[in-house]
């Protein structure tokens, strides 16, 4: 006979209960057919697992060994019944957020903690894309949900999408960088004599942006804003920051914002979805983060 979750919950309820008679009770059976059942598993097992001997049924010490070591099969076996019909009821199996790579993070944790919480039986992946990375990953399926996707959003069937609010950003260069002594509005020619520090797109289809550049400038690439910001204070270049990152590091004095000719623009960011294919996750997911509070944390 093999264990089965039903042999399973029958004799962790004998243990539960000592007496077959209270079990076969609560788990409408008869008693025959329990002590048949237990008696056929233990000559299986080649072992004892009740003491029949007294009025009450006691757990031997194999059975005392054998209770504690399957609990977790049982409980295992239960809540893959619970999440798989929670699956059947319309909660993805798997969700997907994608974040720009300017957003303020704040805002993350509390989503993250709160989809866990709600939906414990979806796979939950959260990655950072970077400018037209952002669309991509939703034009190619990969993202059920961005946060931050910016400027004007491509012309993409079944792809929504709504304004979160604008990313400002600052000219930044390192207090010890040639450029910092200057006063007055950096001109295009000064600039050109420094390495653009650019955080690159991560798209690969579709037409890459770049933050901030000028034509005949040494651009240096990175992979992530924070490893930018680093290179910048560090002296190794010059580049716009989100104002936000960047804001901390302007008050200690670690860094300069400076004024240049071309001044960046705000960058409009929006959240964006496929509405073909919206489960329970993504419908709660835009009714919360759509809130005001919430909302007003992405840019600031």
């Amino acid at each position: 006979m093999p264990l089965s979750p039903d042999v399973l919950k029958l004799i962790h309820t004998i243990a539960e209960t000592g007496n077959f008679s209270i079990a076969a009770e609560k788990l409408y059976k008869v008693p025959s057919a329990i002590s048949y059942t237990i008696k056929k598993v233990e000559d299986e097992l080649g072992v004892i697992l009740f003491d029949r001997s007294g009025r009450q049924v006691k757990l031997t010490e194999a059975g005392k060994y054998f209770i504690y070591h399957s609990q977790w099969l049982l409980h295992s076996y239960e809540h893959l019944i619970t999440q798989t019909r929670t699956i059947e009821n319309g909660v993805e199996r798997t969700f997907t957020i994608v974040v720009n790579n300017i957003i303020n993070y704040d805002a993350l944790a509390k989503l993250t903690e709160k989809i866990t919480a709600l939906f414990p039986a979806t796979e939950l992946s959260i990655h950072t894309e970077v400018y037209n990375g952002c669309w991509e990953a939703l034009y190619k399926k990969k993202a059920d949900l961005v946060i931050g996707a910016p400027h004007t959003a491509p012309k993409i069937e079944n792809i929504v999408y709504h304004p979160i609010g604008k990313i400002e950003w600052d000219f930044v260069v390192a207090p010890h960088h040639p450029l910092a002594p200057f006063t007055t509005v950096l001109t295009s020619e000064q600039l050109r004599l420094y390495p653009a520090i650019v955080v690159k797109d991560t798209a690969f289809n579709m037409n890459k942006q770049v933050s901030w550049a000028l034509e005949g400038q040494k651009v240096i690439y990175v992979s992530e804003l924070s490893t930018a910001i680093n290179l910048i204070i560090a002296g190794l270049g010059i580049g716009y920051i989100p104002h936000h990152r960047v804001k901390l590091l302007l008050d200690q004095g670690k860094g300069l914002k400076k004024p240049i000719s071309e001044q960046k623009q705000p960058t409009q960011l929006f959240y964006a979805w496929n509405s073909s294919v919206q489960g329970k996750v993504l419908t709660w997911c835009l009714d919360y983060i759509m809130q005001p509070h919430i909302q007003n944390i992405w840019c600031q």
